[in-house]
């Protein structure tokens, strides 16, 4: 570039820019008035060096220590002329954001948290945390506001991981507010028993609903290296959804759930629960129940339980379901499930009662058999005749037979689930919460002297069902096989008994009955 300047020299310059910064000048000067030249002296100053004549000056920007490349997440420091003094890479800047009422915060270090206090970090409510990468702990959180979450973008990548002491407490507690957590793992290196990686209750036992109205959600997490794993107790709604459960040590407590109002557990996989570091000859196995749903205690247990799309790998003496004898469920369904029993000793798949669980539906689960009512009613061997000359039609009881002693040997019911039976009476009470749709076939022998039909019929709470009997016709007393089925349906506290009669009053033998019911 060159311009003309008109001053006292009337002298011209002429300014060049080299590619490496460097800045050449040529000064020429002149006169007016036939006057004599003049040098220009040139210094460089402020950062700006001659290098050059001061009549061919070359300025030179100084160098500034900053070694020349790219930076990430680039930390500068800029001087009072804008020059750049220093440059390095810097962190992922941490987010805080205000977005619809809810702070957003990036957490990369546990000191991006609130401040602890004795050991427990208090999370501040109305605010989201993300977690960027594995973040070590050695303080406890504690979430006891509302509109709390914890979530990160990659289970495998993102998680919180305890470090602390032993006697540090739970790793992350919750009580009395709604909360979520997605996309996390947690881990715990914490070995004191009855301590969990995560601890949730919300519950006030004799208040409307035992006081569970909040709702607890673990979404699209991985808990993985803990020790005692999950303890919930209470809430409105418990929805645990494509979570991962593996690599625990947990010597006392599992996966523990008490008096929760309704609780989901849908494609979660427990498996694997011995130490990692043994990988490829596992050891440190875990001894707790996989999953565990806990005795009521003072509330009112599960209203609903719906576990379903699981895959649950117990190993050793664990249990892969338990269900107390005092844990009530008004309405449960565990289905779709795949319960792998590779690995074990003492412990099972499933454990628990199918009749004192008489609400849950079992079914299609891979080695868990369905809860399906069913019943079989045997009189096998028999020589003593009902007195269908006195009472006609007469019932297959004791009470009903010639003499009112009983049968030769007493009525027996080999398979029986999810009912009740009574031998001297000869009925069957369906006891599931479940209304049911069901199939009886019966096979029996009779005889009667003479010539006369026999006819059999089911019962149900005193009727008869005349529609679909069993019938046939003796002659010269010899006898003769009866086989027929009923379909059905059933509620809770129905009873089944049979009924036989006789066309001409006479005594019958019945001397082989067998009543098989299912449920389907």
């Amino acid at each position: 570039m060159s311009e003309n300047v008109n001053n006292q020299y009337d002298f011209f310059k002429i300014v060049n820019l080299s590619e490496n910064g460097a800045i050449g000048v040529n000064v020429i000067s002149g006169g007016t008035g036939g006057g004599g030249g003049q040098t220009n002296t040139v210094v460089g100053s402020n950062g700006i060096t001659n290098v050059g004549t001061n009549v061919n000056a070359d300025l030179s920007l100084d160098t500034s220590g900053v070694v020349a490349g790219s930076y990430e997440n680039v930390n500068l420091t800029v001087n009072d002329r804008g020059q750049i003094t220093t440059a390095s890479n810097g962190s992922i800047p941490a987010i805080t954001v205000l977005s619809n009422n809810t702070n957003i915060v990036e957490i990369g270090d546990e000191s991006d948290f609130p401040s602890p206090s004795g050991g427990v970090i208090d999370l501040v409510s109305g605010t989201t945390y993300v977690i960027r990468g594995d973040v070590e702990m050695t303080n406890t959180l504690r979430i006891l506001g509302e509109n709390i979450s914890i979530i990160g973008f990659d289970r495998d990548k993102d998680g919180l991981s305890y470090v602390g002491d032993l006697s540090g407490g739970d790793f992350i507690s919750t009580r009395d507010v709604n909360f979520t957590m997605s996309n996390i793992r947690i881990s715990s290196t914490n070995t004191t028993a009855g301590t969990v990686a995560f601890r949730g209750t919300n519950f006030d036992y004799g208040t409307y609903n035992d006081g569970r109205l909040k709702l607890l959600s673990i979404i699209n997490c991985q808990f993985r290296n803990t020790h005692d794993l999950l303890f919930i107790e209470g809430y409105d709604l418990v929805d645990i959804q494509n979570s991962l459960f593996w690599y625990c040590q947990a010597s006392t407590i599992g996966g523990q759930f008490k008096n929760v109002s309704k609780l989901q557990i849908s494609s979660c996989e427990f498996v694997r629960w011995f130490d990692e570091t043994t990988i490829p000859t596992p050891s440190g196995w875990a001894t707790a129940n996989m999953i565990d749903l806990l005795p009521n205690g003072l509330g009112n247990g599960f209203g609903a339980v719906n576990i379903n799309g699981c895959v649950v790998h117990p190993q050793q003496t664990q249990d892969g379901i338990k269900i107390d004898d005092l844990t009530d469920i008004s309405f449960g369904t565990i289905s779709s499930n795949t319960f792998v029993p590779n690995g074990l000793t003492t412990g099972v798949v499933g454990n628990f009662d199918y009749d004192v669980q008489s609400g849950v539906i079992i079914q299609a689960n891979q080695n868990l058999g369905n809860g399906n009512s069913k019943a079989t009613l045997s009189l096998s061997n028999n020589s003593v005749l009902l007195d269908t000359s006195t009472t006609n039609p007469s019932l297959l009881r004791d009470a009903d037979t010639v003499g009112g002693g009983g049968f030769t040997s007493p009525i027996t019911f080999p398979v029986e689930r999810r009912v009740t039976t009574n031998s001297a009476n000869g009925f069957i009470r369906y006891d599931s919460e479940i209304p049911a749709n069901f199939l009886v076939v019966v096979t029996a022998t009779v005889e009667q002297t003479g010539d006369a039909f026999i006819t059999i019929r089911l019962r149900k709470n005193g009727t008869a069902n005349t529609l679909t009997v069993g019938k046939t016709e003796i002659r010269q007393g010899r006898a003769e096989l009866i086989s027929f089925s009923v379909l059905g349906d059933a509620v809770q506290g129905d009873v089944f008994d049979i009924e036989v009669e006789s066309s001409d009053n006479e005594d019958i033998l019945v001397s082989e009955l067998t009543l098989n019911g299912f449920q389907f």
